[in-house]
């Protein structure tokens, strides 16, 4: 299949007044005969929105990370990033700091250009685009103000020009094995629980059913060979200095499509033939893990019936079974008023809904009031169940991505202070101890709150997105023909 599409644009005469367009701002003859290459800089946004894209579009394409900041400056033993501010908060608040140690930190904490130095959702999508083949081998982790980020532009601008002249489309790379790969390796570095929202929106525009229970299969069957914060004090420069993606695919070979094709043209497992692991790297062996089973864990139970979703690698192991009364919120900001006031009490599991998808709409991050409950000493004392999403800096016991959510008439809607809720990581469980009988007779009582946004292109999304476990995406194949039909104001 030929991609070369402005050869035929810019040569047949019927596309001449295009070509006198190119001609207008200064593009030669010379110019015109080479192929046109489309740069799309997302900025701070939206790299799974990059990746479904490439996969929707279906032409070659070729994924540049803008690489990681360096660690700040260090703070509690280890090296400091933006999320410390949030945890060091409290200690201000409790004149345990002084206000210009803080002012310092503020300072110091983002000392270059990048993005966040642990192992939150944007580096976790990073690694996971070069695990799946999207991005030149050992360019996810490279710091940001790394002579070796320029040179790795420069080679993705040559190989993107290579991809074109090869007919390797997005799709040869983005589909089962590659994403496959992908999960193995977020589930390997413990990366962000965004990855289980990610993935499967990515995997819908590729055709590929990235389901839950594909997530959580190979996530029993996958061992965290690399520990980086929130799980470590080591950061994501750390990480690159260990040997980065291809240190893991190394070790993971065995339990990775070694056939999968990825950007450079050549398969994963021609890639690692000649790469070494870096001496004292703290990517472990794969027969000698930091955990038998990977980082992420998906929940089930009368509390999230089609699922939930956890992150036992940065949850401390006393914690991985926590059953105590609900204190509930409907929204994030009353959440954080309460934990702000102090009057959120240890023994308590936090529920905070309609943030989902719908009830966002968007499903924010659940962020700061994790952050909050650990500077105020309760990150082993409490927990947060939510259908909204967290951060991947985000430590302490959680599950997000209650589905259904809310907003849809799911059970955490019904949801009462004082109810017992128990995680249990190990069982992968999530259970509510109401009786169901009383459980349907709430849900049957229970009236959909309005809309908090009612116009515009949110509003839209509010209604028609999916369930987080299907990835989040309008599904506009499951509208089906008489959908569009009605759209369109035809019988």
């Amino acid at each position: 299949m030929s991609y070369w599409r402005s050869r035929e644009i810019l040569r047949r005469p019927e596309w001449s007044n295009v070509r006198s367009l190119f001609k207008s701002m200064g593009y030669s003859d010379q110019d015109l005969a080479r192929p046109l290459i489309g740069i799309a800089n997302s900025w701070s946004r939206l790299v799974p929105g990059m990746l479904m894209a490439a996969a929707l579009l279906e032409v070659p394409a070729i994924f540049v990370a803008g690489g990681p900041m360096l660690g700040g400056r260090c703070f509690d033993g280890r090296a400091s990033d933006t999320s410390t501010l949030t945890e060091a908060l409290h200690r201000l608040e409790a004149g345990e700091i002084r206000e210009e140690e803080y002012l310092a930190l503020a300072k110091g904490v983002a000392p270059t250009c990048g993005s966040c130095s642990f192992l939150g959702t944007a580096n976790t999508m990073c690694c996971l685009a070069e695990a799946l083949g999207m991005s030149l081998p050992g360019s996810a982790t490279v710091p940001a103000v790394y002579a070796e980020r320029l040179r790795i532009a420069q080679e993705s601008g040559r190989r993107i020009v290579a991809l074109l002249e090869e007919g390797l489309g997005a799709r040869r790379i983005i589909d089962k094995k590659g994403l496959e790969n992908a999960l193995r390796v977020g589930m390997a570095i413990g990366g962000s629980t965004n990855l289980a929202l990610h993935l499967p929106a990515i995997g819908y525009e590729a055709e590929v059913d990235v389901s839950m229970d594909w997530v959580d299969s190979l996530s029993r069957s996958t061992p965290v060979l690399a520990r980086i914060f929130p799980a470590a004090a080591e950061n994501v420069p750390d990480f690159d200095a260990a040997g980065g993606v291809p240190a893991v695919m190394k070790r993971l070979l065995p339990l990775l499509h070694g056939d999968a094709l990825t950007v450079t043209g050549r398969t994963v497992a021609e890639n690692l033939e000649g790469f070494r692991i870096p001496a004292g790297s703290f990517v472990r062996p794969l027969e000698d893990p930091w955990e038998r089973e990977g980082g992420l864990a998906v929940l089930r139970g009368n509390l999230a019936p089609r699922t939930a979703v956890t992150k036992p690698a940065a949850i401390a192991s006393q914690m991985h079974r926590f059953s105590r009364p609900a204190r509930c919120f409907d929204g994030e900001e009353a959440a954080l008023e309460a934990v702000a006031r102090g009057t959120i009490r240890a023994g308590e599991v936090l529920v905070i809904r309609y943030e989902g998808p719908k009830g966002g709409p968007g499903m924010r991050e659940m962020y700061k009031a994790m952050k909050l409950l650990y500077g105020r000493g309760l990150a082993l004392k409490t927990a947060l169940v939510t259908d909204g999403r967290f951060s991947g800096s985000n430590n302490g016991c959680f599950a997000g991505h209650v589905s259904p959510e809310a907003a849809e008439g799911g059970p955490l809607a019904a949801v009462e202070d004082g109810d017992r809720i128990s995680i249990d990581i190990p069982a992968r469980s999530l259970h509510l101890h109401v009786e169901d009988a009383v459980l349907r007779e709430r849900l049957e009582r229970w009236r959909q709150p309005r809309p908090k946004i009612d116009r515009g292109y949110l509003a839209l999304y509010a209604r028609l997105a999916g369930s987080a476990d299907r990835g989040a995406v309008i599904r506009t194949r499951d509208l089906g023909a008489a959908a569009w039909t009605d759209a369109r104001g035809t019988p």
